[in-house]
């Protein structure tokens, strides 16, 4: 069996490297609502069908990149970020992501949804894709979200192209040799 991952495509969207909390959720708020800009991903294995998140970037990119049938999910939806504390200091971007994703890990409140839920929701979707035994799948999602498939796939002894942070539109492609 065969996964293909695939982030969607870049967001079009300006980023302020600084912000406020107010400014940091109104800017995640734009984001899922945002167009894509498209790239030229190669496709190059025959796939059986497509798990697709239901956010707009994804679903755009999904139908971008694969013509047959496509399953959309909230299942495969990017975890949810809001600023951990809430101040009128403009603090840069990347301490926003940082520590909300700490705050992500450690389940607290200031998150919409906790670790615990999170990955209970990402099983319950690869339970439901790895009964497809015969097939190869494709999985359109998002950085965060696809980087804990990775995890499960990995347990679940799948081998392929390992990341850290997914680029947007590349497809990397797991295989397990057992479940054929």
């Amino acid at each position: 069996m065969k996964i293909g991952l695939i982030r969607h495509f870049k967001v079009d969207l300006k980023k302020n490297r600084f912000m406020t909390s107010k400014e940091y959720n109104q800017y995640m708020f734009e984001y899922d609502r945002s167009e894509v800009i498209p790239n030229e991903v190669v496709i190059d294995k025959e796939w059986d069908k497509c798990f697709c998140s239901s956010l707009s970037r994804a679903v755009t990119t999904a139908k971008t990149v694969y013509d047959g049938e496509i399953i959309i999910t909230d299942k495969l939806i990017e975890i949810p970020s809001a600023a951990w504390i809430n101040n009128n200091i403009r603090v840069p971007y990347t301490i926003w992501v940082m520590f909300n994703r700490i705050a992500w890990i450690r389940n607290h409140m200031s998150q919409p949804e906790g670790r615990r839920i999170t990955i209970k929701r990402i099983n319950e979707i690869i339970d439901i894709i790895l009964k497809e035994k015969d097939k190869n799948i494709l999985i359109v999602s998002h950085a965060g979200t696809l980087y804990e498939i990775q995890k499960i796939l990995i347990r679940k002894g799948f081998r392929g192209n390992y990341f850290i942070k997914p680029q947007n539109g590349k497809l990397y492609i797991f295989e397990n040799k057992k479940m054929k």
